[in-house]
């Protein structure tokens, strides 16, 4: 009987933890959740709003980057 026991504990446990993984990984079904995936990937896609972190610089590297270095 101990062999029957420990069976179905481990067949408990594996259905317990699939169902487990499931829910955490299954999509969202509200009514919103392709406008937010929508809105998601535009995110993802645009620009970002503000300045970026670090200017563009020329090859020189002085710091201007509109052309006045002598044509270098």
């Amino acid at each position: 009987m101990s062999g029957l026991a420990f069976l179905l504990i481990v067949v408990v446990v594996t259905v317990v933890g699939s169902l487990f993984v499931w829910l955490r990984h299954r999509k969202p079904t509200h009514f919103m959740s392709s406008v937010d995936d929508f809105q998601r990937e535009m995110d993802a896609l645009g620009r970002p709003s503000g300045p970026t972190k670090g200017a563009r610089r020329n090859r020189s590297g002085s710091g201007r980057s509109d052309g006045a270095d002598g044509g270098r």
